[in-house]
C-alpha cells in the first residue's frame, strides 16, 4: 500500500502543467511603427499560441497576416486580419518558433516579426497583452537616434553662429534617395528619410566647404513598395550647432 502510494504521489509531482492559452497581439502605435506586443513569448510545449489581428478602436490600425516557422520547418499561414480577428496554433514541439506579418517585413531586421521559446516546463500563468493603443504605449525603436544633445567636445572660442545649408536638388534613386547640398564651411551633414513619424534611414557624413551630392539607402525590405518618404537634411558644425532642416518629398517608386 505504502509504495502505491509513493507511487501516486510521484506521478502527480512529474505531471506537466495543464496547457495554457497566450495571446499576441497586432499593433500599430501612435508612431505608426508596425510590432507584435509581446514579439517574445515563453510557452510549454502543447500551449495554444492566438494572435490577436485587429485592433477595436486604434484609428491607426492596419491589415495584417500571420506566418508561423516552426523550429527547423518551413513558414504556414494561419490567418489574416482580413479573414477574422484572431488566429491560432499549437505550438507541440520544443525550440525557438519564428512568427511574422508578410504585409509588414516579414522577418527582415526591423520588420514585424517574433519568437516563441518553447520549453517542456511551465514558464507561468498567460499574460494579457491587453490594448496598448489605448494607452499609447511604445516599444523600444531600434531606430531611434542617438541623444546628440550633450556638450561639444570641441569648441571654438566665439562661434555661436548656426552654420547654413542648401538643399539644391533632391531624387530618387534605385536604392533610396540623394540629394544636392551646399555648405560653406567643414560640417558633418545629416540625411534623414521618415515615413510619417517614422525614422526609415539616416545617414552622416563629413563635407568641406562647397557642393556635393550625397545619397542615402533605404532597408532592402523596403526596395521593392512604393511610398512617399520626407526627405530632411541638416549641418552641424564643430561645436554642435544645427542648421535649420532643409526637407522634401521623395516618392519611391521601383
Amino acid at each position: 500500500m505504502r509504495i502505491l502510494v509513493a507511487t501516486l504521489a510521484a506521478l502527480v509531482l512529474a505531471a506537466p502543467a495543464q496547457a495554457a492559452t497566450r495571446a499576441v497581439q497586432a499593433y500599430d502605435t501612435p508612431s505608426f511603427r508596425t510590432v507584435w506586443w509581446p514579439n517574445a513569448l515563453p510557452a510549454q510545449v502543447g500551449d495554444t499560441v492566438q494572435w490577436r489581428l485587429t485592433q477595436p478602436g486604434n484609428p491607426n490600425a492596419a491589415t495584417h497576416d500571420i506566418w508561423l516557422v516552426p523550429p527547423g520547418g518551413s513558414p504556414t499561414q494561419l490567418g489574416a486580419s482580413y479573414l477574422g480577428p484572431t488566429a491560432q496554433a499549437v505550438v507541440s514541439q520544443a525550440g525557438t518558433y519564428q512568427f511574422y506579418c508578410s504585409i509588414h517585413g516579414g522577418l527582415a531586421p526591423g520588420g514585424m516579426n517574433g519568437t516563441i521559446t518553447v520549453g517542456t516546463t511551465d514558464p507561468g500563468p498567460p499574460v494579457d497583452p491587453g490594448q496598448p493603443w489605448t494607452t499609447g504605449e511604445e516599444p523600444a525603436d531600434p531606430n531611434a537616434l542617438v541623444n546628440d544633445t550633450l556638450a561639444p567636445t570641441v569648441f571654438e572660442e566665439g562661434d555661436n553662429t548656426p552654420p547654413t545649408l542648401d538643399l539644391l536638388n533632391a531624387k530618387p534613386t534605385d536604392t533610396g534617395a540623394k540629394a544636392k547640398v551646399e555648405v560653406t564651411e567643414m560640417v558633418t551633414v545629416t540625411l534623414r528619410l521618415k515615413h510619417g513619424k517614422k525614422i526609415i534611414a539616416t545617414k552622416r557624413v563629413e563635407m568641406n566647404a562647397g557642393k556635393d551630392t550625397i545619397a542615402i539607402d533605404l532597408p532592402k525590405r523596403l526596395r521593392n513598395q512604393r511610398a512617399r518618404y520626407r526627405l530632411q537634411v541638416w549641418a552641424t558644425d564643430a561645436v554642435d550647432l544645427d542648421s535649420p532642416i532643409e526637407a522634401a518629398w521623395i516618392d519611391f517608386r521601383p
